[in-house]
């Protein structure tokens, strides 16, 4: 994400999140204290749906996951985050692997190289969702550190993987097709719910 190691050195998720936050429009808290969440699929085209606790408690951990990995809070970098996490696990944060399966399995249809490759960074990699970290804490912790922990210091670019990883891959797909099935009856409730925003915001 940032090549200068000097920079590193001093870089926070506490200097870092505002400007993440206001280059993808979002909240000054990422969210968490909106009533409503946004999912933008293009400039046009968007759902909401209702924030809710156990989504507040996994967002800021998922925000500086993206400041940490470098995947983007664009429709492509949430596709691949979303993999990247369920690969590293996301351990009690339920909410945070429900959300992630949904987000991979659009990347597998729009972003299949990407999804994937993430996927096997998130099998050799950590993430910040086993709570060795409060929120507190990682709010003041150097960047550097954070990644050190998540074993992203030294990882390589383009890392190939191998069968069991392609084996683990494919029945979280089909976990995914099931889910993503199953969810297809909460659809009507999130139209509605994105119309009354909508209508709210005129």
């Amino acid at each position: 994400m940032r090549n200068n190691p000097a920079e590193n050195e001093t870089e926070t998720p506490r200097k870092l999140l505002p400007g993440f936050y206001s280059q993808y429009g979002l909240n000054d808290d990422g969210g968490q204290s909106s009533r409503y969440v946004k999912i933008e699929f293009t400039k046009k085209f968007r759902l909401y749906f209702p924030n809710f606790d156990a989504r507040r408690k996994a967002v800021f951990k998922h925000d500086v996951h993206h400041i940490a990995t470098g995947y983007t809070s664009t429709f492509e970098g949430e596709t691949e985050i979303g993999a990247w996490e369920i690969a590293s696990g996301c351990r009690h944060y339920w909410v945070a692997f429900a959300l992630d399966l949904h987000a991979m399995m659009i990347g597998i249809l729009f972003n299949p190289v990407g999804v994937y490759r993430a996927f096997i960074k998130g099998r050799r990699t950590r993430n910040l969702y086993r709570d060795a970290f409060s929120d507190k804490q990682l709010m003041d912790t150097p960047l550097v550190e954070i990644q050190k922990y998540m074993l992203l210091d030294n990882y390589p670019g383009k890392k190939k993987g191998n069968g069991i990883d392609l084996v683990l891959f494919l029945l979280t797909a089909l976990l995914g097709t099931i889910y993503s099935l199953l969810s297809l009856v909460l659809l009507p409730f999130i139209i509605i719910y994105t119309l009354f925003i909508i209508a709210q915001k005129k």
